[in-house]
């Protein structure tokens, strides 16, 4: 097995390899909130776009990712669980849940946080809009 990928669980690898999601909403997608953490340079930066509906629930989840399988699995899986939640649930998610259910290495946590990071970097951003609130 590849040295980048030993000691992934077999769910990891799954969404590792086959991430779900990837990608952005095209330019002038409407209710689009966009969020960011890290850096290339630090080795893992994150993009991440949330589309809300009409009732300012989360409908889809983009993302771009630059780092680690864990990092990719992280986006990947996150991205389905936010879909149908409120903006206040989204905020709330813990991505530290999903690096124990995907079974991380202690040393890949921090992936967890900056994918974190950059859903609430994105939230923060509805804090500020116009867009209706039912959270």
């Amino acid at each position: 097995m590849n040295d980048a990928v030993a000691g992934y669980s077999t769910l990891a690898l799954e969404h590792f390899k086959a991430p779900h999601n990837s990608g952005m909403f095209a330019a002038g997608t409407s209710r689009v909130l966009s969020g960011h953490a890290g850096s290339v340079q630090r080795g893992r930066e994150v993009h991440f776009q949330l589309r809300l509906d009409a009732l300012g629930r989360v409908a889809e989840c983009r993302y771009q990712v630059y780092g680690c399988p864990a990092t990719v699995a992280l986006c990947s899986m996150l991205s389905e669980r936010l879909a149908g939640l409120s903006a206040r649930e989204a905020r709330e998610f813990r991505v530290m849940d999903l690096a124990a259910e995907l079974e991380l290495p202690a040393d890949k946590h921090d992936a967890a946080l900056a994918v974190e990071d950059a859903v609430r970097a994105a939230l923060a951003e509805y804090n500020m809009t116009s867009m209706p609130k039912t959270s």
